[in-house]
């Protein structure tokens, strides 16, 4: 097994503008945990993990340089291969919202919904574990 290293042209993603929800607002949506880590190309992921009703999404984020023009599908396979997600069958033809956006520093990210599930139905049969967020509301992060 190799190592992934860190590869610092690109930028981790950058949620300190983020705060997290513990309760549910006023669209019910309410934050679970976080997770971070590295793909094969040394690019830093974030991962959070939410609730909205009866739903739970994983929302993936990470630095779209030098991949700006990919597809959906394209994002979806990388974090496949990465195993940060496995679908069951009925969940490989469900809709995940891949879009860029401008992160906290001002770099472009990609941000890639995935439906876990959605009230009795669990459409993975893997995602990336998350850690419960600290007391004190800050996003953590592993990268600053």
């Amino acid at each position: 097994m190799t190592a992934i290293v860190l590869d610092s042209k690109f930028p981790a993603p950058n949620r300190s503008g983020q705060s997290v929800r513990r309760d549910r607002d006023d669209d019910g949506v309410a934050d679970l945990g976080w997770c971070e880590g590295v793909l094969y190309d040394g690019r830093p992921f974030r991962a959070e993990t939410w609730v909205q009703d009866q739903v739970t999404m994983v929302t993936i984020f990470f630095s779209a340089t030098g991949i700006d023009n990919a597809s959906e599908a394209d994002l979806i396979r990388v974090l496949e291969l990465e195993g940060l997600v496995e679908f069951k069958d009925s969940g490989r033809g469900r809709q995940h919202p891949c879009h860029k956006i401008e992160d906290a520093a001002g770099h472009s990210m990609w941000s890639v919904n995935i439906t876990i599930g959605a009230e009795d139905d669990v459409y993975v049969t893997k995602i990336v574990p998350y850690y419960a967020y600290a007391a004190d509301g800050e996003p953590p992060t592993l990268f600053r």
